[in-house]
């Protein structure tokens, strides 16, 4: 086992610069499609007689959805290939889209939720697209750069829903969307080949049998037979990726709770209003876009995937404690920019972790596992954060959050290693 120390001799890429790039753009032109209804949504749902209590549950609807689907979607891509599930969930984000866009009942706008959220299998698929063709060592580095395309898209989406915004024709966000998402179809179909598992990688060194892999992926997946929650649970418990995906549960916890209040802290602490939230979140998405698409690929490569991990994540918990006890406004865009340099450095790592703990036929599926942990963070987070925001405090939330992080710091200082078979 290794602490995470950077590998002295790297292997270089082995992924085809067209391949990567059409990679990038998928998910940029994904994430971009995703980001314009963010602003609108609400207000349209609003228009069919939703009010702000069902107006929230879009988003549960969503997570949910994704939840139950990721482990799922994930299977298939490692039995069928990363390219089909691609396309196919690509398919499925434009038709929700056009089903958003021609909705004349709630119902139809939270069928376009669950039809989005069973689609979205791009970004777990992408990582494991990346497993698929780049050494071990470097995983990291490529991630970061997939998720500079996912933060770049939630700074333009955003911006441009906005833009597109009508009073007199609200659907035309939603059929812009879904122009978007048939472009990026069309351009997978075209550009983006099929990934090859690479043979040289060994199964990695996890102090896990066999046996006990068996028992992880079928109890998860139900091969074989039906299995409960609570058996997939057991059966991951004390693994190494049982232990990444905790700390993924961790992140993405804090994180939601953090996006779900900001904007009420901010408006409660500072009187700030639409304009200069939105601004904040803008900062938040370009910090985020420079750490992972520049900073993330240089501290692997000087300290290794775990110490780059257990950076970002103690910037997390410096960053909520800054912003749980803030008072003026510069102390909120420090926060906000500490908030944001964290997340950089961990979401990348977390999933170069989860790829280095995999088997090569495993990839997308544990891909999948970590992306479930993440919706069920969205799940939760939110809506503790809301009750915790209402009757304790309007910072506390992020106090919380700075001790969900400080835990998921003593899991990875306690259980989280790097294999070193794969180097």
């Amino acid at each position: 086992m290794s602490d995470g120390s950077p590998t002295p001799k790297d292997p270089g890429p082995d992924v085809p610069i067209g391949a990567f790039a059409t990679l990038w753009l998928t998910l940029f032109f994904d994430l971009v499609g995703f980001g314009i209804i963010i602003p609108v949504l609400p207000f349209y749902a609003s228009s069919f007689g939703a009010s702000a209590q069902t107006v929230t549950l879009l988003s549960t609807t969503f997570s949910l959805a994704q939840f139950g689907a990721a482990p799922l979607l994930g299977r298939i891509s490692d039995r069928v290939g990363r390219r089909p599930v691609m396309l196919v969930s690509i398919a499925g984000s434009c038709l929700s889209m056009l089903v958003l866009g021609f909705a004349s009942a709630l119902w139809m706008v939270f069928l376009a939720r669950v039809v989005s959220g069973l689609s979205t299998a791009n970004i777990s698929t992408a990582h494991a697209y990346v497993a698929d063709r780049v050494a071990p060592v470097r995983r990291a580095k490529y991630m970061g750069m997939m998720g500079s395309a996912i933060g770049l898209g939630f700074v333009f989406g955003p911006a441009l829903g906005g833009l597109l915004s009508r009073p007199e024709h609200p659907e035309l966000p939603f059929f812009v969307a879904a122009g978007v998402a048939g472009v990026n179809w069309l351009m997978a179909l075209v550009w983006l080949p099929e990934s090859r598992r690479t043979d040289r990688e060994p199964p990695p060194a996890n102090d896990v049998p066999v046996s006990r892999w068996r028992s992880i992926t079928e109890a998860v997946r139900g091969n074989g037979g039906s299995s409960s929650p609570p058996t997939a649970t057991k059966a991951l418990w004390g693994t190494p990726l049982g232990w990444i995906v905790l700390v993924n549960l961790c992140f993405f916890l804090a994180f939601a709770s953090m996006e779900s209040t900001y904007a009420l802290l901010l408006e409660a602490v500072l009187g700030w209003g639409a304009q200069e939230t939105g601004a904040v979140f803008t900062l938040l998405g370009v910090v985020i876009v420079i750490t992972q698409g520049v900073l993330v690929g240089r501290l692997v490569a000087a300290t290794g995937e775990r110490k780059t991990l257990l950076v970002g994540l103690s910037l997390l918990v410096v960053a909520f404690c800054t912003l749980g006890t803030m008072a003026v406004a510069w102390v909120a865009v420090l926060g906000s920019a500490l908030v944001a340099c964290g997340n950089g450095l961990t979401t990348p790592t977390i999933n170069a972790l989860v790829s280095r703990a995999s088997r090569a036929g495993d990839q997308g599926f544990n891909m999948g596992l970590a992306s479930s942990a993440a919706s069920l963070g969205r799940i939760v987070g939110p809506a503790t954060a809301g009750v915790v925001f209402e009757r304790v405090g309007p910072g506390v939330p992020m106090l919380v959050s700075a001790g969900v992080i400080a835990m998921a710091v003593l899991v990875v200082l306690r259980w989280v290693r790097v294999p070193t078979t794969d180097a």
